[in-house]
């Protein structure tokens, strides 16, 4: 009988243990697969974004930059976007409209808007302002309302009423309840 040496005994063993090694490893890493999958489909229906900066353009050349501190999309038909502590830029031909809002809901390919939270618009070359809490509307047709408090400033008129209704961008305005309206007089007669 022929003797086994021991080297090849020892590299036998070695061998064995690797295969063990990496039969193991391969057996664990089928089994948690499909649990890592389940887990991340769980993790991307809550997902949320920090520090979003969204650029698009319309094909009528309107431009829009959002930026918020959190951003969270859900599936479905309205393709609803959340957005807090958000601040948009609306350039339409070089008019600048720009949106803060707390919190704002954004739905139908950004076509719809719900913003609450000390909402604040203004457009500087129009010399315009509106601060409100909440404001509902459409940015396609330039339609919104709130039922809050309204305090409105364009150029020497300050408006402040109990909820406002605006069409077509401005050319229909409506402030509901009791309307306060000052208008400042320059003193600069000679």
């Amino acid at each position: 009988m022929k003797t086994i040496n021991t080297k090849f005994i020892f590299a036998f063993l070695i061998t064995i243990l690797i295969l063990v090694f990496v039969i193991s490893s391969f057996i664990n890493t089928m089994e948690s697969k499909p649990a890592k999958i389940q887990n991340n489909n769980i993790k991307e229906d809550a997902k949320k974004i920090v520090g979003v900066e969204i650029r698009q353009q319309n094909k009528k050349g309107t431009k829009f930059l959002i930026v918020a501190d959190t951003l969270e999309e859900t599936k479905s038909e309205l393709n609803k976007v959340i957005l807090e502590n958000s601040f948009t830029t609306i350039d339409q031909k070089g008019i600048l409209t720009k949106i803060k809002a707390g919190h704002a809901v954004i739905t139908n390919n950004y076509e719809n808007f719900d913003f609450s939270d000390k909402v604040l618009i203004t457009k500087k070359s129009r010399d315009f302002t509106l601060r409100t809490k909440t404001l509902t509307g459409t940015f396609k047709k330039g339609n919104y309302q709130t039922n809050d408090k309204v305090d409105i400033v364009s150029g020497n008129i300050s408006i402040k009423g109990n909820g406002l209704t605006v069409r077509n961008n401005g050319e229909y305005i409506k402030v509901k309840g009791k309307a306060f309206l000052e208008m400042l007089l320059s003193n600069a007669r000679k």
